[in-house]
C-alpha cells in the first residue's frame, strides 16, 4: 500500500462515502464496508456491518472479507485491487461466520480513485439513483415476495424488486424487527410480532405497510413458520407476503407534496414492450425471472432450478397493470431446503404441480407465463407420484386429497377411499398436525404408525404446491435410515470404548505411529512405561524414545515393515529411555494397522526388565526348593541310617533270645516281652525304610528296574501274603483278574509294595465281615488298570486330601488300625514313578476304590 492510500483514516473514508451514492444507505444504518486497493485494506466500517458479521473490531471484519479462505473474500480482493470504475453493481458473495456460511448479494463500486464501498443488499437492476431520498415507490410492489428472519428477529436477504418498490420503506440485512416497524410503520397494531413470540404458523394476517408522509399504503397479507433444529430450538422464521391491491390505501389529499427526484437522478423506467398473447404449448417470449424458492432458508442462496420448476414470485422487472377485481389471489406457498437425493424428485413433482391459471385480463406476472397444463394435468400428476419410490401425501386443510401408491402399501391401506374410512391421517400420525409433525422434525425421523399398528420411522419433507387450482400441501415420507445411522455409530463407540480400555489395562506400552513415525496416541501402559503423558509426545518421533545405540535399529524395523506391510515380531533387546532419562531394556513389535488412510502402524512395547527380573526370581527359588528338598532327603537318608543300625542290633538280639539258642528262657512273661521288642523294631524298621524310599522318590534319585511284569501273578502272589491277616480280621478277599492282560512294564519291588500297601489299608480299615475284591481290567483307553476296592468306613474329599499327606492320619478307624501315615503318599509316589496314574474314590460308610492304571505306551504288547 502506497503512501497515499495508506493516509486514508475511518473518518476520511466515511465522509468520502457521506458524499456518494451510498450516502442515503449510510445515513439509514446499512452496513457499509470500505476498502483500499494494492494491497487491500478494510479502512472503514459501519455499526451494521460488524453486527452482521459478528465481528468486535474492523480488524476482525477484515479478517473475515479479506483473509479468510471464503469466495467472498477472495471476491472482495480482486475487486479492491481492481482498478476499473463504472457503475455500482450487484455482487452475489459468500462468507463463512463461524464456520457457518453467510450469502450476500452487495451492491459494490468505487468512490474516488481508491475506494471500493460494498453495501447490503441491493437488487440487480437497481441503478444508482434509487438510493436517493424516496417519497413514494418507484414501481408497484409485487405480488408476492418472500421474508426470513433469525432467531433475533433480523431480517435475512430482501427481494430485489421489493426493495426497488419501496427504496428506503424496505427492511435492510440485519435490522431488526423492531427497528423497521418503527422506521416504515410495519405492523403498528404488533399482531405479527405476538405470533412470532407464540412461535406458531399463521396464514393471511393483514398487515399495514409501508407507512409515510405522502406513500400510498398497501396491505401485505403476511404467512409464515417457525423453524427448528433438531433439538427444537428456535433458529427463526421463514415465509411470504402477497399484497392485496383491492385492500390499499391511497395517500390522502392533505398529505404533504414531496419533491420528486429530477429527471436525471430518476430516469423513468420505459414501459414494457408489448407482446403478442404466448400459444398454450411455447415458451414465453420474455424470460422467466431467476428461480428465488431456495432463498426460504436464513442468509442462504441456492443456485437458481430449471426454468420449468414454479418459483415463488420474485418481483416484476416492470412495473405491472393492476389486476383486474375479479383476478383471484393465490393462496401463499412455502418452500423447504431439500437434500440433495429428493431434490430431483421435487423438481419432477414441482414440473408437474406448477401449472398457473392465467388472469382474467390476460396481463400474466412472472410466475403466469408458463405454459398452460393441459387438461389431464391431474391424472399425469397421480402417475408421476405413483412411480416415486417414496411415499407422498396432498393435503389441505387437514383432509387428504390424494396418497400414492407407495405410501399407501407402506400404511398398509388399499386406496384413498379405505384410507379416510379409517380416518387414516390421525391413526397415521397419532391425530398430531401433519405438517407441524415434519417442520418441526426439520428432516429427521418420524413416527408413522401403520394400518396394524405396526410403528415405522420415516423422515418426513413439507413443501407447499397447488393441486386442483388451490394451495396445498405435499407431504413427502420416506423410510428413515437414522435409527441405524444412530445403531451404528453407538456400536462403533461401544467397541472403540472396548478396545481402549482393553489397550490401557494390557501390561505392554501400545503406541500408534503415522507413516512418517511421529506418534499419534499412546495407552496408559505406554505412559507408566514411558513416563510421558500421551500429550507431551503426540506429535514426536518414536525414536526419541530410545537410546541412541538403538535409534538406528527401531529406525530399520519401521522401514522394513512399511516396505513389506507385514507385522515385524519383537527381535533383539532395545534399549529404551524414560522421561528420567533412565534405561530400560525394551522389546518392539511393529505392525500396519489395517483399513487406514493414510497408514498408521501400532508399536508395542514390553518391558524385559521386569521379565528378566521375574525370571532371575524364579531361578533363585528354584534353586532353593531344590536346595531344600536336598537337605531334606539327606536328612532322611541320615536318620533312616542311624536308625537302622542299631534296629539292626535289636531285631538279631531279639530273635536269638526268642529262638533261645543258648539256652532257655526261664521265665514265660520274659519271651512274651521279647516278642514285643521284636514286633516295635520290625515296626520301626518298616518307617524307617518308608521314609527312606519317600525320599529317593522326591529328589528323583530312586533306582527303578523296568522290566515287563505280569501283573495277575504279582496280584496273586500278594494276595496270598496278607491272607492270613486278613482271616485274622474276618476279612473276605476275592479276586477277578483279566486272563488275557498284557504285561506292564514296571519295577516289581515298586509294584508289590504298591499292591501290599493297598492290601493292607484295605484290610486295617474295614470292617468285620467286610470284603476286599482285587481285580485286573484294561479300560477303554486300553490301559493296564489294577482296582482294590473294600467295603471298609470310606472317606470323603476331605478326608482323602489328608490322607495323601504324609504323616497324616484319618478318623478314628485309622488311630486304632495304627500306621505311620506314610502308606497312601508312599504308594502313590511309586505309582507316578512307574508312569502310572493313581486314583482314590470313596464314600463314607460304603468303601473305598482304588485305581493304578498303566499307560498303553508302557505296557507290552
Amino acid at each position: 500500500m502506497d503512501a497515499e492510500q495508506a493516509a486514508v483514516t475511518a473518518e476520511e473514508a466515511a465522509a468520502l462515502v457521506a458524499g456518494s451514492p451510498f450516502a442515503e444507505r449510510l445515513a439509514h444504518g446499512a452496513p457499509i464496508l470500505v476498502f483500499t486497493g494494492g494491497p487491500p485494506h478494510l479502512v472503514y466500517a459501519s455499526p451494521a456491518a460488524l453486527q452482521l458479521f459478528g465481528a468486535s473490531d474492523v480488524a476482525d471484519l477484515e479478517a473475515l472479507t479479506l483473509t479468510a479462505a471464503s469466495p467472498g473474500a477472495r471476491r472482495l480482493t480482486s475487486l479492491a485491487l481492481s482498478g476499473t470504475g463504472g457503475a455500482p453493481r450487484v455482487e452475489s458473495l459468500r462468507f463463512y461466520v463461524d464456520r457457518r456460511p453467510l450469502p450476500l448479494a452487495l451492491l459494490c463500486g468505487r468512490v474516488g480513485d481508491r475506494l471500493v464501498v460494498a453495501a447490503g443488499p441491493s437488487a440487480d437492476e437497481i441503478p444508482a439513483s434509487t438510493f436517493a431520498p424516496v417519497a413514494a415507490p418507484l414501481v408497484e410492489p409485487p405480488r408476492r415476495f418472500l421474508w426470513t428472519l433469525d432467531h433475533e428477529n433480523r431480517f435475512g436477504a430482501v427481494e430485489p424488486a421489493l426493495a426497488a418498490a419501496f427504496g428506503s420503506l424496505a427492511p435492510w440485512l440485519g435490522e431488526t424487527l423492531a427497528a423497521f416497524s418503527a422506521r416504515a410503520g410495519f405492523d403498528r397494531d404488533g399482531e405479527f410480532a405476538r405470533n412470532l413470540s407464540a412461535q406458531r404458523t399463521f396464514a393471511a394476517l393483514p398487515t399495514p405497510w409501508p407507512s409515510g408522509p405522502g406513500v400510498r399504503q398497501h396491505i401485505a397479507l403476511m404467512s409464515g413458520a417457525p423453524i427448528f433444529d433438531r433439538d427444537h430450538n428456535l433458529v427463526g422464521w421463514r415465509g411470504f407476503g402477497l399484497f392485496d391491491e383491492a385492500m390499499a390505501a391511497k395517500p390522502g389529499n392533505d398529505a404533504p407534496a414531496v419533491a420528486t427526484p429530477p429527471a436525471a437522478a430518476t430516469p423513468p423506467r420505459p414501459p414494457p414492450p408489448s407482446e403478442p398473447p404466448a400459444p398454450p404449448v411455447e415458451a414465453p417470449a420474455r424470460p422467466s425471472p431467476p428461480d428465488r424458492s431456495a432463498d426460504i432458508v436464513v442468509l442462504r442462496t441456492l443456485a437458481p432450478l430449471a426454468p420449468n420448476v414454479v418459483p415463488f414470485r420474485s418481483g416484476a422487472i416492470a412495473p405491472p397493470p393492476a389486476p383486474a377485481p375479479d383476478a383471484p389471489q393465490r393462496g401463499g406457498e412455502e418452500s423447504v431446503e431439500l437434500s440433495s437425493h429428493e431434490r430431483e424428485a421435487f423438481r419432477e413433482i414441482a414440473r408437474a404441480l406448477g401449472a398457473r391459471t392465467p388472469s382474467g385480463d390476460g396481463r400474466r406476472d412472472l410466475i403466469d407465463l408458463a405454459p398452460a397444463a393441459p387438461d389431464d394435468f391431474g391424472r399425469n400428476a397421480a402417475q408421476l407420484l405413483d412411480r416415486l419410490p417414496i411415499g407422498a401425501i396432498v393435503l389441505r386443510g387437514g383432509e387428504p386429497l390424494y396418497l400414492n401408491r407407495t405410501l399407501l402399501d407402506l400404511a398398509g391401506y388399499r386406496d384413498l377411499a379405505e384410507f379416510r374410512a379409517a380416518d387414516g391421517l390421525k391413526h397415521m400420525f397419532r391425530g398430531r398436525d401433519a405438517q407441524t409433525l415434519a417442520e418441526a422434525s426439520d428432516g429427521g425421523a418420524v413416527p408413522l404408525v401403520a394400518a396394524g399398528g405396526e410403528l415405522i420411522a420415516v423422515d418426513a419433507r413439507a413443501e407447499a404446491i397447488e393441486w386442483d387450482g388451490a394451495p396445498a400441501v405435499l407431504l413427502a415420507l420416506r423410510h428413515s435410515h437414522e435409527a441405524d445411522h444412530q445403531e451404528r455409530l453407538r456400536s462403533g463407540e461401544r467397541e472403540t470404548r472396548a478396545l481402549r480400555a482393553l489397550l490401557d489395562s494390557a501390561a505392554d506400552g501400545v503406541l500408534t505411529l503415522d507413516e512418517s513415525g511421529r506418534v499419534l496416541a499412546m495407552s496408559r501402559g505406554a505412559e507408566a512405561l514411558l513416563g510421558y503423558e500421551a500429550k507431551e509426545i503426540a506429535g514426536e518421533s518414536f525414536l526419541t524414545l530410545f537410546s541412541p545405540q538403538s535409534q538406528s535399529d527401531a529406525a530399520a524395523r519401521f522401514a522394513r515393515v512399511k516396505r513389506d506391510d507385514l507385522a515385524a515380531r519383537a527381535g533383539d533387546e532395545l534399549i529404551g529411555r524414560d522421561r528420567r532419562g533412565q534405561t530400560l531394556s525394551l522389546a518392539m513389535t511393529l505392525a500396519p494397522i489395517a483399513a487406514t488412510s493414510p497408514p498408521t502402524y501400532c508399536a508395542a512395547l514390553r518391558d524385559l526388565g521386569q521379565s528378566k527380573a521375574n525370571e532371575r526370581t524364579l531361578e533363585a527359588a528354584r534353586a532353593a526348593a531344590e536346595q531344600a528338598n536336598a537337605r531334606k532327603t539327606e536328612y532322611l537318608a541320615r536318620i533312616s541310617h542311624e536308625v537302622r543300625t542299631p534296629l539292626h542290633a535289636i531285631l538279631g538280639f531279639a530273635e536269638v533270645i526268642m529262638e533261645e539258642r543258648f539256652g532257655p528262657v526261664g521265665n514265660d512273661r520274659y519271651k512274651e516281652y521279647v516278642k514285643d521288642i521284636h514286633a516295635s523294631a520290625r515296626h520301626v524298621m518298616s518307617l524307617a525304610n518308608d521314609l527312606l524310599d519317600l525320599a529317593k522318590i522326591e529328589a528323583g534319585k530312586l533306582e527303578l528296574d523296568f522290566t515287563p511284569l505280569d501283573a495277575n501273578a504279582i496280584v496273586r502272589e500278594c494276595v496270598a501274603l496278607m491272607q492270613p491277616q486278613a482271616a485274622h480280621e474276618r476279612i473276605i478277599m476275592r479276586l477277578s483278574l483279566l486272563e488275557r492282560l498284557p504285561p506292564v512294564i514296571a519295577d516289581e519291588r515298586a509294584l508289590r509294595q504298591i499292591l501290599l500297601n493297598l492290601l493292607s489299608n484295605a484290610v486295617k480299615y474295614n470292617e468285620p465281615g467286610g470284603q476286599v475284591i482285587v481285580s485286573t481290567a484294561l479300560d477303554e483307553a486300553g490301559q493296564a488298570v489294577i482296582r482294590v476296592r473294600d467295603t471298609g468306613v470310606g472317606m470323603n474329599e476331605t478326608e482323602i486330601a489328608a490322607a495323601l499327606e504324609p504323616f497324616r492320619q484319618v478318623g478314628d478307624a485309622a488311630q486304632r488300625a495304627g500306621g505311620s501315615g506314610l502308606g497312601l503318599p508312599l504308594t502313590k509316589a511309586l505309582a507316578e514313578a512307574n508312569h502310572a496314574d493313581f486314583s482314590i474314590m470313596s464314600r463314607k460308610q460304603q468303601g473305598t476304590l482304588v485305581e493304578v492304571a498303566f499307560p498303553r505306551v508302557k505296557a507290552a504288547q
